[in-house]
């Protein structure tokens, strides 16, 4: 179905969300927690890790209710509405400095955590499932995908360029350090809980004014469902593009976090940057993006997006490791060295939804019934869990290096592997997202075939799924015959 502008616009705007979310807390909550709370690194790494953690448990219950509740708004927009504010509210609250003891601090910090990543399942998980729910075209669905990311680019910008110039300009005043940040988390929830507010409202494509509301309403969490919902999830991880998908995000992940966090580590320490310069080398990330989201648009029309995924990371990976070895310093040196992430940073987060729009067609195709959400809550679950793992795994590398959060001035190991965290890990990392994407089984002529069955069997007509073995694998395993 062909989407009207109006919807790709006000889709994309809820972008602006989980994408300011996510990048003021990768990008800054280990920074907040160790330079400005005051934490050690290895406890701001836990602190962060259990906030994924929780996030990784509760995924597939959201993505089930996702999938199963019924209302006049649909499936998704309820969750949309109801957690915007809350998700907002915690992310001021973990911005906000406290007083008390070092464990104080982490019980605090850890609780705000988990309920952050809370909301942001409750409303992740169903966004990203609505754009399954919204087209069922392939190109369409890149498309609506375009829209969202140009949307993430705005919430990238206000998370990660323009902290830094707020949390000067208010110190310039006569702001304290701890005020400047909680201003930054409240300017980030309120504009996270406003544009998901505005994407939910405006959009009435999947409404159903017909709902008309049980007098006995199904019970959706019950001890009898416990086991269907696991087998769904078990049967999801049995199909081969579902795999490879999920493994590719998680490893991914896993290098964003070291980038994401690593590099005002790097801006700060070894190159030396002010707030100033790292906004702006921050924000040639933002401009890249902009600039390569309708290239890569254009040419995955023309071509296939998940060829143009898996060259775009590699490509992306291996400018990052060979930076380990050049000579980067200064407000060039950063500039240089978000570009290099750039590429794959936007190959990911523009085509990585569309692509997985596409696994649900196949679990459709082979579980005979539509569990996009389910599909979509198994991917954040990767996500969360490449949180808990990347975050954890940063902090462990900082604190062996021997950073000290109370140095102005960093010993040699330690800047040398903050340079590491920055470039070659993600890097390899990246390469090697790229080599396993490679081996994705949903092209444009397989999804098309796809969507074809699923056509044919809504007509009545079962389809023949054992020609679908380029997809599934030789053994079909995980379709139900």
């Amino acid at each position: 179905m062909k989407l009207r502008s109006r919807t790709k616009v006000f889709y994309g705007i809820g972008g602006i969300a989980d994408e300011a979310i996510y990048t003021l807390v990768i990008t800054y909550q280990m920074f907040f927690l160790t330079q400005v709370a005051g934490l050690r690194p290895a406890a701001a790494g836990v602190i962060a890790a259990v906030g994924s953690v929780w996030e990784t448990l509760c995924s597939p219950v959201i993505g089930y209710l996702s999938d199963n509740i019924r209302t006049r708004y649909g499936r998704r927009k309820p969750f949309i509405l109801l957690f915007s504010i809350p998700a907002g509210a915690c992310v001021a609250l973990l911005f906000t400095v406290i007083p008390g003891s070092d464990p104080v601090k982490v019980l605090y910090y850890g609780v705000i955590n988990v309920l952050l990543w809370q909301c942001f399942s409750l409303f992740f998980i169903p966004y990203i499932a609505w754009g399954s729910d919204l087209t069922e075209d392939y190109d369409e669905r890149t498309s609506l995908r375009s829209y969202a990311y140009v949307g993430n680019q705005i919430g990238m910008t206000l998370a990660m360029t323009v902290p830094s110039l707020l949390v000067a300009k208010l110190l310039e005043r006569g702001s304290t350090l701890a005020g400047a940040w909680q201003a930054v988390g409240l300017m980030v929830g309120i504009a996270a809980a406003a544009s998901l507010l505005l994407c939910a409202w405006h959009i009435k494509e999947t409404d159903d004014p017909s709902y008309r509301k049980p007098a006995v309403r199904e019970k959706l969490l019950t001890v009898g469902r416990l086991k269907p919902m696991l087998l769904e999830y078990a049967g999801i991880l049995q199909l081969k593009p579902a795999r490879i998908v999920i493994a590719c995000s998680m490893l991914y992940l896993v290098s964003n976090i070291f980038f994401g966090s690593g590099r005002v580590y790097c801006f700060t320490y070894e190159m030396g940057l002010s707030a100033g310069a790292v906004s702006l080398a921050l924000l040639s990330i933002t401009i890249a993006g902009v600039l390569l989201a309708p290239l890569l648009a254009r040419i995955s029309a023309r071509t296939d997006k998940t060829k143009v995924f898996s060259v775009g990371i590699m490509v992306s990976g291996l400018l990052l490791t060979a930076a380990a070895f050049l000579p980067l310093k200064g407000l060039t040196g950063g500039i240089v060295l978000c570009l290099f992430f750039a590429l794959g940073n936007t190959c990911y987060w523009q085509l990585m939804p569309s692509i997985l729009y596409d696994v649900c067609e196949a679990e459709e195709l082979a579980s005979r019934s539509n569990h996009a959400g389910a599909v979509i809550s198994t991917q954040a679950l990767s996500e969360s869990a490449a949180a808990a793992v990347g975050s954890a795994l940063l902090g462990l590398v900082l604190q062996t290096a021997g950073f000290d959060e109370t140095l102005a001035v960093q010993s040699a190991t330690a800047l040398r592997w903050v340079t590491y965290s920055t470039t070659a890990i993600p890097g390899l990392m990246m390469v090697c997202v790229g080599l396993a994407m490679s081996r994705h089984t949903i092209t444009k002529k397989s999804s098309a075939r796809i969507s074809e069955a699923l056509a044919l069997r809504r007509a009545g007509t079962e389809p023949d799924l054992t020609a679908f073995t380029d997809v599934y694998g030789k053994t079909l395993r995980g379709v139900k015959h």
